[in-house]
């Protein structure tokens, strides 16, 4: 439910003023229509390869989605993923398989509303089921995307139905109305008191535009600026500028805190912010998009520079938790610093690509290596057609 209360100015939107004031000047666009440029219009061999591997490897004939490292679990994420990356590169039957099952296994007979559990596998008892019926709201939304570009790739309705249908329990069960911005909630489990754990790498900008475009009941764009308000709000919070895995949202005063030490770290979560990111300015040209990612990846392209690497684990004050790397990360951060710092996104797709070897990037057991060494390519390689097509 939306709470009413008068909007006042809080210290952290002064903290956020105030570091803006010391960068780029803000300023926003509200274009939701991908802008047309010059972009590979044909997917680049190593994304066939690497999704037919994937296909193979991690996908069961009837489109269940599987974890092998982690005790073969599915997850919703793992569905969402699977299906946009197909309609990326136009598998119908792969998409098909893989939405099925989803809506199947993970919302028939355990969900009242069009939104899926999360976690699904082999429970004590040594029966394969759902595991945990909580939806995690970045699954829902890449499925909706997924939905709406299939939609429009194969020219079926139905699939934009099942989108919208998403959409509207999504925005009624995975968003809160306070102080006069909307934000994404991270799942139906994460609110507490008058405290809401939220997970900055859920906020995907690009996508709040084409659900605009395509669910007019509900007024996405909200969800645009609050997705940048709590990125800035976020960084500013820590001693590198980079966002945090978590932070808090306090849904009496609307103050953005952030979370305990283990919980900011910028690591396997948070890099994702930086594709979200580059990918709404890749295909919206935000000035805001543009203002974050330059203000925010310094300490990164200061760290690449002196070291040719970066730990996957990262405090807040810019302490390294982690001696090891993480691909994962390098293959979110390169499209995001392609134009800021181009020599340390070309040195970081080249550790990431010299990995490749018969369709799998490093571990080939890894799903999350798979899925975003594949997204960061696609975006760095500059093949979006899929969005062109909205």
């Amino acid at each position: 439910m939306e709470k009413t209360i008068p909007r006042v100015r809080s210290w952290t939107q002064t903290v956020v003023l105030a570091w803006l004031l010391t960068g780029v000047p803000f300023s926003c666009s509200m274009n939701n229509h991908p802008l047309s440029k010059n972009r590979s219009a044909t997917p680049p061999e190593i994304l066939n390869t690497s999704w037919r591997a994937y296909v193979d490897r991690f996908i069961q004939k009837d489109g269940r989605v599987i974890d092998h490292a982690r005790e073969s679990i599915s997850t919703s994420e793992g569905q969402a993923y699977a299906m946009l990356r197909a309609v990326w590169i136009q598998d119908r039957e792969v998409f098909d398989k893989c939405h099925l099952w989803a809506r199947n296994n993970l919302n028939s007979g355990c969900r009242s509303d069009h939104l899926w559990a999360w976690k699904w596998g082999k429970d004590a008892s040594g029966k394969w089921q759902v595991l945990d019926k909580a939806f995690a709201s970045d699954a829902d939304q890449d499925a909706a995307l997924a939905l709406i570009l299939a939609s429009k790739t194969w020219k079926e309705e139905k699939y934009l139905a099942q989108a919208r249908a998403m959409l509207a329990d999504l925005w009624k069960l995975g968003t809160l109305g306070i102080r006069g911005r909307r934000y994404l909630l991270s799942g139906d489990s994460l609110c507490q008191n008058q405290k809401c754990k939220l997970n900055p790498s859920y906020y995907a900008p690009y996508a709040y535009r084409i659900f605009s475009r395509f669910d007019r009941s509900h007024n996405w764009m909200e969800l645009v600026d609050t997705s940048y308000f709590l990125l800035e709000t976020a960084s500013s919070q820590t001693g590198t500028h980079l966002p945090p895995d978590w932070i808090y949202l306090n849904t009496s005063s609307g103050e953005l805190s952030l979370a305990g030490e283990k919980e900011s770290v910028f690591s396997y979560d948070a890099f994702r912010v930086y594709w979200r990111i580059a990918l709404d300015k890749e295909l919206f040209q935000d000035t805001r998009a543009g203002n974050y990612l330059s203000r925010s990846l310094t300490w990164v392209a200061n760290q690449w520079e002196k070291n040719g690497k970066l730990p996957a684990v990262v405090s807040r004050s810019g302490k390294p938790l982690a001696e090891y790397e993480s691909l994962e990360m390098v293959a979110g951060l390169m499209p995001a610093l392609q134009t800021l710092k181009a020599n340390v996104a070309a040195a970081m797709n080249q550790k990431l690509q010299s990995t490749f070897q018969q369709g799998n990037w490093a571990d080939k057991n890894s799903y999350y290596l798979q899925n975003w060494a594949w997204f960061g390519t696609a975006l760095y390689q500059k093949y979006v057609t899929p969005f062109e097509l909205l």
